[in-house]
């Protein structure tokens, strides 16, 4: 007898669009199947067929691990000369949420995403910070289903044209946090402290806001739909304010 599977059909249709889109087929499509797996559609899952189902988030952990390591090795063999600053800026600006989603959204992985009902309802599958978390799970369960060159060949191909895209310039503008640092160690010799101080709605579309602070002054507030997007946001709203 065949265990309990959200597989059918026309969801195996899509799993096949994403392996030819990524040029990799998988030998163990059960780790492809648990990367695109949230864990409300896992939790959901598990109590309708009283069966434990494995989510993403522990191939996300591994993804996030191995997607640092090829990006370093990308970015130091294509920029010989940058500082480790500067090629921690560089892969900063390329291993975050707006360029993972983005990533996702061009494999169309939200039409491959295993979500809970109320996920579903609240329009998850186009959610940036989940799409984010599943093309990390995704890299996670190749390299678990291969090795490191093969992943590394599926992430070249993947950042090829925002690594050849990138402009130093704009990145660095991007990196508010960076900027406001370097400004308050210029300027007062200390660094900016930040603190989540709210943190709005259910777990599975949590919105922060947070606050930050220099020589225990108020500086400025920001938000975002993960703590690093308040931080970047509060960081941005204080320097309009210094500079």
């Amino acid at each position: 007898m065949l265990e309990p599977s959200p597989i059918d059909d026309s969801y195996l249709s899509f799993i096949q669009d994403l392996e030819s889109k990524i040029n990799y087929r998988f030998v163990d499509r059960n780790l492809l199947q648990t990367a695109l797996s949230h864990k409300s559609f896992a939790n959901e899952f598990t109590r309708r067929f009283k069966k434990k189902f494995t989510n993403n988030e522990r191939l996300e952990f591994l993804g996030d691990a191995v997607l640092d390591l090829a990006m370093s090795e990308s970015l130091m063999k294509t920029f010989p000369t940058d500082s480790e600053g500067a090629l921690s800026k560089k892969r900063a600006s390329l291993v975050n949420e707006e360029i993972l989603a983005k990533i996702a959204f061009s494999l169309e992985l939200e039409r491959c995403l295993l979500l809970g009902r109320g996920e579903k309802a609240t329009g998850g599958q186009n959610k940036p910070r989940l799409l984010a978390c599943a093309v990390e799970a995704l890299i996670g369960a190749i390299f678990k289903d291969s090795n490191y060159e093969s992943v590394k060949a599926v992430i070249d191909v993947l950042f090829k044209d925002y690594i050849s895209g990138l402009n130093p310039l704009l990145d660095y503008e991007k990196d508010f946090k960076t900027r406001l640092q370097e400004l308050c160690q210029h300027q007062v010799m200390t660094l900016p402290q930040y603190e989540i101080t709210h943190e709005i709605g259910p777990a599975h579309a949590t919105h922060f806001t947070s606050e930050v602070y220099l020589n225990g002054k108020w500086l400025s507030r920001g938000s975002g739909v993960s703590k690093k997007s308040a931080e970047q946001d509060a960081a941005k709203n204080a320097l309009e304010i210094l500079l």
